[in-house]
């Protein structure tokens, strides 16, 4: 099968459409926070800082100097402002670049002179003050150089990895295509086992390439510039279409698939590609940590007087430990629940959900008992707000 036919560029494309991405799979940045405390902090101030020039984002820097200066010299010799100069100077240095971060720490330091001289009392050498703010602009100096190369060390982490992720993605959709092929030309001259192998291996790189979209889509639903393409859905299709690319899996493990669908319940306003990922996702999950002969129900009810609707993914699984309920849609907490001997979720796949639902406006929610299952809950708004 060497070479592209038209069918295999047809599905590719095909498959490339329905996780979102481009059909010549552009690259995009990949970023993977130090902590949840950065994650957090990042992902409420992003958007709006992604939004800004570096001009502006320099000018808002000089004026937190400034405001700084003001209330340092406000408060006289009682309150100290020191630590305080230092948040402008981390901002610039991150957001900006090394330069101003340095440009910063001049202003700051001459800035914290004058104030010093101003309200300070006498000190016993007149060059007592000035030998402060050169201490100070050295630590200043420090703090600058220490952040803009973390930045730059960082960014090269991504750059690698954005590399990395995005060529892995473009041979593994191949290696699909060209099983879906063999288990089409060749239906009727497998036997079971075969069918089976062939079945297994697009069943596993399917979730493989799930997996690899998810690496390329977190960054920009963090960052808020994943472009979304809202419209009325119906939701019948929508919920088809998740349980039946996951059936195979489903049956082989022995776990039985359920749809319940209110009545009346037809459109929602959502991106119907990015929530079709989102319950495959869930469903995935679901039926990995489920046990066979058991059910997983997809369920689709009005919620908040009929203003939302809400989707539900309820297993019987072995359920989540309550001190991890309110962490497994946090980035890689996998890792963490692995070294403390519990396994709570994918990496990756919830935290998907999570910024996938909140970019279209809406909100999840997890339910879990130990040895009874988990719901996971979603709620989108019916008519655009």
């Amino acid at each position: 099968m060497s070479g592209d036919s038209p069918q295999r560029t047809k599905m590719f494309e095909e498959r490339c459409h329905l996780d979102g991405m481009p059909a010549r799979c552009g690259r995009s940045q990949v970023i993977f926070a130090g902590d949840e405390q950065e994650r957090e902090m990042m992902s409420k101030l992003w958007p709006y800082i992604g939004k800004l020039s570096i001009s502006r984002l320099a000018g808002l820097g000089f004026v937190f100097i400034g405001l700084v200066g003001i209330l340092d010299y406000l408060s006289g010799s009682e309150l100290s402002f020191s630590i305080f100069y230092m948040a402008p100077i981390a901002f610039l240095a991150w957001f900006v670049g090394r330069r101003i971060g340095i440009l910063g720490s001049v202003v700051a330091a001459i800035l914290w002179l004058l104030v010093d001289l101003r309200v300070h009392p006498l000190y016993s050498h007149p060059l007592i003050p000035y030998w402060n703010a050169l201490v100070r602009f050295g630590f200043f100096l420090i703090v600058t150089y220490a952040l803009s190369a973390l930045k730059a060390a960082r960014v090269r982490q991504e750059e690698l990895t954005q590399f990395i992720v995005h060529d892995l993605r473009a041979p593994l959709a191949n290696v699909i295509t060209g099983l879906q092929i063999l288990q089409e030309i060749s239906s009727n001259t497998m036997d079971e086992a075969q069918k089976t192998l062939v079945d297994m291996g697009i069943l596993a790189s399917d979730r493989m390439l799930t997996l690899i979209n998810s690496l390329l889509d977190l960054a920009r639903l963090e960052n808020g510039r994943m472009p979304l393409n809202p419209k009325q859905s119906d939701v019948k299709n929508v919920v088809e279409s998740a349980i039946k690319q996951v059936s195979a899996w489903a049956a082989r493990s022995h776990i039985t698939l359920v749809s319940e669908l209110a009545p009346h319940v037809e459109t929602v306003y959502m991106d119907p590609d990015l929530t079709l990922r989102v319950l495959i996702n869930l469903i995935s999950n679901a039926i990995k940590f489920s046990q066979p002969n058991s059910a997983i129900t997809v369920r689709v009810v009005p919620a908040e007087a009929d203003s939302l609707l809400a989707f539900s993914v309820a297993d019987q699984g072995r359920g989540i430990p309550k001190e991890w309920a309110d962490k497994v849609f946090d980035k890689f907490v996998q890792v963490e629940a692995r070294r403390a001997g519990s396994t709570v979720g994918s990496g990756l796949g919830l935290t998907f959900c999570r910024l996938a639902i909140e970019a279209q406006g809406g909100r999840i929610s997890l339910e879990s008992e130990v040895d009874k299952g988990t719901i996971i809950t979603f709620t989108l708004p019916i008519v655009p707000t």
